[in-house]
C-alpha cells in the first residue's frame, strides 16, 4: 500500500508539474504575443515619426530654397546696375550660384521621392548642398558694390 501512495504521489507531482508547465507556456505565449504587439506598435510609431520628420525637413528645405531664389533675383537686379568692369565677374559668380541652386533643387526633388528608410542619407547631402549654396551666396554678396 505504501507503493500505491508513492506511485499516486509521483503521478500527482507529474500532473501538477504539467499543469504548472502548461500554465507557464500559456503565460509565455501571452507574454510573447504582447511583446510582438508592442514591437509592432513601436515600429509603426517610429515609421510615423520618421515620416513626420521627413515632411518637416522637406518643407523647411523648400522654404529655404524659395528664399534663396528671391535673393538671387535681387542680386541679378543689382548686378545689372553694377559697373561694366565688375559686372562680368559678378555675373560669373551668379551663374555658379544658379548652378548650385539647381543642385539644391535636385536634392529637394530627390528628398520628395526618398523612402523613409533612405531619407536620412538624402538629408545629409541636402544639408551639405544647401550650406554650400548659402556660403556661395554670402561670398557673392560680399563682392557686390
Amino acid at each position: 500500500m505504501n507503493r500505491g501512495w508513492l506511485a499516486a504521489g509521483a503521478v500527482s507531482v507529474v500532473v501538477a508539474s504539467l499543469v504548472l508547465w502548461s500554465g507557464m507556456t500559456a503565460e509565455s505565449t501571452a507574454s510573447a504575443e504582447k511583446v510582438v504587439k508592442e514591437t509592432q506598435e513601436a515600429i509603426e510609431a517610429t515609421k510615423e515619426y520618421t515620416a513626420q520628420q521627413k515632411e518637416a525637413f522637406q518643407r523647411k528645405a523648400q522654404e529655404e530654397l524659395t528664399a534663396i531664389r528671391w535673393k538671387i533675383i535681387g542680386l541679378r537686379e543689382k548686378i545689372t546696375k553694377a559697373s561694366e568692369s565688375t559686372r562680368a565677374d559678378l555675373q560669373k559668380s551668379l551663374n555658379e550660384l544658379e548652378k548650385k541652386k539647381d543642385g539644391v533643387k535636385e536634392r529637394v526633388d530627390e528628398l520628395k521621392g526618398a523612402t523613409d528608410a533612405k531619407w536620412h542619407e538624402v538629408r545629409e547631402g541636402m544639408n551639405n548642398a544647401m550650406n554650400e549654396l548659402k556660403h556661395s551666396y554670402h561670398k557673392l554678396l560680399s563682392h557686390m558694390p
